[in-house]
């Protein structure tokens, strides 16, 4: 008897293309990072709508502890932005720009992470092969999202490892932590990297000729929406840049 996983076991209520997210990911970096269109008033509705997507496409993805977590975050840091508007002096600057740039940069690192988190690289190289992307392009990516999962379960593995021999900030050996957490792990980062890199070419990644994959990929409706999405931004930001809106 075979075990199949359903779509809906592995990326929860809302499945997405990889070429989708791709977009998505880099329209939100576009609008919400790097305040593309300015200060428009049609602009912060775009990019709030943006944000509203990121999260409620992260919550529909079986992530919602990491989707309210994260939402509570940005809500504290627009009262914190509110609170310290009322400062004076280097404080109030120093607060002021830390909160602005965190609430730059949360509805980006919440798209990367939807994107890392229902994305498996198999899905990934199959989109970016049907794109045409370069090699040189296709490689680094597939190592990179083979890279995070796998670093991020060798820290809990010493984490454990050091937890049990008492190196830890509550423990008779925290000023050893240095040594014996973090040392290792960027030993272990260097050839976690080396062994995916000689991993991915000993599957072919690097061969002229095409590969075939099991990964199912493809457009539905959820994918229209959210290029549709994509594509209104990238219009009002002509119009506005145009005068055509303001």
């Amino acid at each position: 008897m075979t075990l199949t996983i359903s779509p809906i076991a592995q990326h929860g209520m809302l499945r997405c293309d990889p070429r989708t997210k791709l977009a998505f990911t880099l329209t939100v970096g576009c609008f919400c990072l790097t305040s593309a269109g300015g200060d428009a008033p049609v602009m912060q509705q775009a990019r709030g709508v943006l944000i509203c997507c990121t999260f409620l496409l992260l919550a529909g993805s079986g992530r919602l502890k990491q989707a309210l977590a994260m939402g509570l975050f940005s809500v504290a840091c627009v009262g914190l932005a509110h609170v310290t508007a009322h400062w004076h002096g280097t404080a109030a600057w120093f607060s002021t720009m830390s909160l602005t740039m965190w609430m730059q940069m949360l509805p980006s690192g919440v798209a990367a992470y939807w994107l890392m988190a229902t994305t498996t690289a198999s899905e990934l190289t199959s989109a970016l092969q049907r794109m045409h992307i370069p090699q040189a392009v296709t490689i680094p990516l597939a190592v990179m999202f083979r890279f995070f999962p796998t670093a991020a379960e060798e820290q809990r593995a010493i984490n454990d490892a050091m937890r049990m021999r008492g190196v830890h900030i509550r423990g008779r050996k925290a000023n050893r932590m240095l040594e014996y957490r973090v040392v290792p792990l960027v030993a272990n980062m260097v050839r976690i990297g080396d062994e995916l890199t000689q991993a991915a070419l000993t599957r072919g990644l690097g061969a002229r000729t095409e590969r075939t994959s099991i990964a199912r990929i493809g457009f539905h409706g959820l994918d229209i929406v959210l290029l549709t999405a994509c594509g209104a931004c990238c219009a009002l930001w002509a119009l506005t840049a145009f005068g055509v809106l303001s």
